[in-house]
């Protein structure tokens, strides 16, 4: 992972958003095979993003959603090292979640 140390809230949300997925790829891989990780090892990622971007609580489970529907997207991408082939996922979904953030 590349990480500037003056990094803009955007590419922190992408970069946190990237490594969710990349995790979320090794759950995903587990529960195939019924090693049923996912309910142990959630990080929290999603509250935390939902925190810094100021949503509110009327736009909590709408964005939720969004956030879900990338994360479940994840196994149709590479798993790799670096997850760089993931990025492209992440920056749509931060997208999508900053749209879902303002609409009404």
């Amino acid at each position: 992972m590349d990480v500037k140390m003056n990094m803009t809230s955007d590419e922190l949300i992408i970069e946190l958003i990237l490594q969710d997925l990349k995790h979320n790829q090794l759950i995903l891989g587990l529960d195939r095979l019924n090693l049923d990780a996912g309910f142990c090892h959630y990080l929290g990622i999603l509250d935390l993003i939902q925190r810094i971007m100021g949503v509110s609580e009327d736009k909590v489970d709408e964005f939720s959603a969004t956030y879900m529907g990338a994360m479940n997207r994840c196994l149709d991408f590479p798993i790799s090292r670096s997850g760089e082939e993931l990025r492209p996922l992440a920056r749509e979904c931060y997208s999508l979640l900053k749209d879902k953030k303002v609409k009404k």
